[in-house]
């Protein structure tokens, strides 16, 4: 994985230990009459070609491949490392823009609608350890009901976030909400399941971090699908602009281990002592903000940036310049960009 475009783990906040990038060099071709379907590529046996650098958008410099069509198709081969046999194996593509479908071996895993969210499917047909086709076919035909930016700083097409496959526990976490209650010295916990619960399952957490360790053992109920919790966190490390200080979580459903982390901050609305000038306050202490507008654009990539040290450095840039909070323009920002932004101070 050294010589792939963002090679890191895109999601900080979410990750399981067995994981594969699929960022680099896809096989492409673009489907001007929308004849594919017809004509069977779904298969992965007709030879595209293109080669498109994924993630970056086609039509954007980094991908390599000129804006020719709204319809495109993308293919390579992937192989299941063998000692993910015994687990669930799901492709997760950060956002592509607009309708993509996936098929493995001419299989359809499935479709989605939706340009900026990430989404998911489960390999089905799995066959651990031999060479299977992954074909991916993306329409991005102009919508009335879909957002586009207003400023045509370039039109970002097809996969423009990192895609991977990962393994999971047969039970596995969706997600998990984290809510700090700063004055109570509690976190709030929820944890989401996919579907309900076949059996009882147990639910761990750990929260690492400043020499401490805070921990909470739970039953998720048979039937559940949700299941909320809180943690005890006394002195915990406050996190703020001028310290902000992240402890490591790991969740255990099962057999299913995610890391994440959470910071323990309240951000809240209050009078500037002695006035009556209602202020954002961080820790019930009222901070002035000094925010600037983020069109969180590459010139090169378009909302794709080319690496994840130029993402470190936007971050860096406004806290350098003076600013203590961005203001992110017409899009979910990408969740690595808002990770540095966590680590670093600064308010989006």
């Amino acid at each position: 994985q050294n010589n792939i475009p963002l090679p890191e783990h895109p999601r900080p906040d979410w990750q399981r230990a067995n994981w594969l990038n699929l960022n680099g060099d896809w096989s492409f071709q673009f489907d001007k009459d929308d004849v594919g379907l017809k004509k069977g590529w779904v298969k992965g046996t007709q030879k595209f070609p293109l080669t498109i650098k994924v993630p970056f958008p086609w039509g954007s410099k980094l991908s390599g491949v000129k804006d020719e069509a709204d319809i495109a198709w993308y293919q390579r081969n992937i192989t299941i490392p063998k000692e993910w046999k015994n687990q669930r194996v799901f492709v997760v593509i950060g956002a592509s823009d607009y309708k993509t479908t996936v098929w493995l071996d001419g299989k359809e895993l499935g479709s989605f609608e939706g340009g900026y969210v990430p989404f998911e499917f489960e390999l089905s047909n799995l066959k651990a350890g031999a060479m299977q086709k992954l074909v991916i076919r993306v329409d991005d035909k102009r919508r009335d009901f879909t957002l586009y930016g207003k400023q045509g700083y370039g039109n970002a097409r097809g996969i423009w976030q990192t895609i991977y496959l990962e393994a999971r526990g047969q039970n596995y976490l969706e997600t998990l909400h984290f809510s700090p209650d700063m004055d109570a010295n509690k976190l709030k916990v929820t944890a989401y399941l996919p579907e309900n619960a076949k059996q009882d399952l147990s639910l761990k957490l750990s929260i690492k971090g400043n020499g401490q360790t805070f921990e909470s053992s739970q039953t998720v109920a048979k039937g559940q699908s949700a299941y909320s919790f809180e943690v005890t966190m006394p002195k915990a490390r406050l996190w703020s602009l001028e310290d902000p200080f992240l402890y490591d979580v790991e969740a255990q459903l099962g057999d299913d281990v995610v890391k994440s982390y959470v910071g323990m901050r309240k951000i809240s609305v209050v009078n500037l002592p002695g006035t009556d000038y209602p202020y954002v306050a961080i820790n019930n202490k009222p901070v002035y903000l000094q925010l600037t507008l983020d069109q969180s654009y590459h010139p090169e990539g378009f909302y794709t940036f080319p690496s994840d040290a130029f993402m470190r450095n936007e971050i860096l840039m406004s806290r350098q310049i003076g600013w203590n909070s961005i203001r992110t323009h017409i899009k979910a920002d990408i969740p690595r960009k808002l990770y540095w932004a966590d680590k670093l101070g600064v308010l989006v």
